[in-house]
């Protein structure tokens, strides 16, 4: 269990957390985070296909970690890639 001594300093601790917050909050203000996320215009079934086919390849590249299957992985992902630019 605490002692009465740590509780005290837990108590201080927050106090001063919370003050230096505020303070800050008041002084500089809060900012939204902003996400933006990058998403493919056109999404259609080959598209669809081809990362599902990327995904596997790279989950077997992990299980196995063997250079064949990094190889049989990078190929996906160029296709992938290839066919993104084009659209």
């Amino acid at each position: 269990m605490h002692s009465p001594c740590s509780l005290n300093i837990d108590v201080e601790w927050h106090t001063l957390k919370n003050t230096l917050q505020q303070a800050a909050n008041e002084a500089l203000g809060k900012r939204k985070k902003e996400r933006h996320k990058r998403r493919l215009i056109l999404w259609n079934g080959d598209i669809k296909n081809l990362i599902e086919n990327k995904t596997k390849a790279y989950l077997r590249y992990l299980t196995t970690r063997s250079e064949s299957d990094k190889l049989e992985y990078k190929r996906p992902v160029a296709t992938v890639k290839r066919e993104t630019r084009k659209i």
